[in-house]
């Protein structure tokens, strides 16, 4: 709890009128995502529901040929979070707290920390998903434990990657449609 405290003294009191902008934005990704969500479910339903009453099995060649709800629900998580985050971008806003509101140029330090906790997030979770995969299928005696932290590490250097270029690049879109708003208020 004293962490969260002290997190929103350094961030800052909330900008009620950013605030509101940003749960409109994210209100239409949520919608986006429980409708995706919605259809890849009774879709799924669908399949199992045709495969059970034509005797078919869908672990053959004839589910290779079929779209996965899997598929379509990964679809549907991507779309929502580009339709969120493009909202909030073209609307200027970086996030809903005055430290980060009004900012003039990109804070590469919260850009750092936020890619570097991305990273790790993707490190922890390909590392022990992939281990308990290995384990179910192969046993603990056949895991690659080397293999998977390689593999970790990966998608660690990948994920810190793409969030430092694709949240400085959201930082500065926001900042320049902010901008371009206020030179439009000021004619």
């Amino acid at each position: 709890m004293n962490l969260v405290k002290r997190w929103n003294e350094y961030m800052g009191p909330k900008d009620e009128r950013l605030e509101a902008v940003s749960n409109r934005c994210a209100k239409v990704g949520f919608m986006i995502l429980l409708f995706g969500s919605v259809i890849c479910c009774y879709y799924g339903m669908m399949l199992d529901q045709v495969a059970l009453t034509t005797d078919t099995a869908l672990a053959t060649a004839v589910g290779e040929r079929l779209v996965d709800p899997i598929q379509l629900q990964f679809g549907a998580i991507v779309v929502a979070c580009f339709v969120s985050l493009y909202l909030e971008t073209r609307s200027g806003i970086t996030s809903d707290r005055m430290r980060l509101a009004a900012v003039d140029k990109v804070p590469w330090d919260y850009v750092a920390v936020l890619s570097v906790l991305t990273g790790a997030l993707l490190f922890v979770l390909t590392t022990g998903l992939r281990i308990a995969a290995e384990v179910q299928i192969v046993g603990v005696e056949n895991v690659t434990w080397a293999g998977d932290v390689a593999m970790g590490v990966v998608y660690f250097v990948m994920g810190f990657g793409l969030a430092m270029g694709f949240v400085g690049l959201q930082f500065h879109s926001a900042i320049k449609r902010r901008q371009e708003l206020e030179r439009e208020l000021e004619e």
